[in-house]
């Protein structure tokens, strides 16, 4: 899913992120995608992050964020929440163009706000993308926004499982085109201490013509 909390991994703890998804696209090809990503907490409320995406029909895919571009990124944690304060973190990323037919280094910054009410759990992110421009109709940045929040399943006696839904704005990379609008479902299984599986799904309702319909992804976490 789109959606993050304000809380990095623990200090001097090694992360391994990895999945596969499908896309089912309007007005494009259809693709699958195969992100990974390597998270390191090299503080106690700081984590640095290296990851990529990889793309099948690499060629076709337009806009920002090619695959087998490498992002590299971080996030620091404010705070902890308290009974009236949410938890505030900060969180950016830059994209740099080591993947098929990429071209510009592209940046990204998100203020991530998130508060818990009993079990539910409630994040907000808000960001704003620097977009390197390839023609003359695209944009310099786009602003994203991403509210959602997660219930553990089966609480108190259970909370290993997690359900997450999300709803996403997001401004499209080409000017004149719609804002994309758009929703998530997803699920985490924490199976061991350190071993999580996940599944998600969305679609993205309105937008630009070339828009998802619907995609899943599946993927795991493995701490060290």
């Amino acid at each position: 899913l789109r959606l993050q909390d304000a809380y990095p991994v623990a200090q001097g703890e090694f992360v391994v992120e990895a999945g596969g998804g499908y896309s089912w696209n309007r007005g494009s090809s259809n693709r699958g995608f195969f992100p990974v990503q390597f998270v390191y907490g090299i503080l106690p409320n700081a984590q640095v992050e290296l990851g990529t995406t990889f793309l099948t029909s690499p060629g076709a895919v337009e806009g920002p964020g090619k695959s087998g571009d490498i992002t590299l990124g971080g996030l620091y944690n404010f705070n902890q929440e308290t009974v009236t304060l949410p938890a505030f973190a900060l969180k950016g990323a830059v994209q740099f163009p080591s993947g098929v037919d990429s071209s510009g280094t592209e940046g990204e910054i998100t203020a991530i706000i998130t508060k818990s009410f009993h079990r539910l759990t409630l994040s907000l992110n808000g960001g704003y993308q620097f977009i390197s421009r390839q023609n003359s109709d695209d944009r310099n940045g786009r602003y994203r926004f991403v509210f959602g929040g997660g219930y553990p399943v089966g609480a108190p006696m259970h909370t290993r499982t997690v359900l997450l839904s999300d709803f996403f704005i997001e401004q499209s990379s080409r000017r004149g085109e719609a804002q994309i609008t758009g929703g998530e479902l997803g699920l985490r299984h924490q199976v061991r201490e350190r071993i999580v599986f996940d599944i998600g799904v969305g679609s993205e309702f309105s937008g630009p013509s070339d828009r998802s319909r619907f995609y899943v992804n599946v993927g795991f976490s493995m701490g060290f």
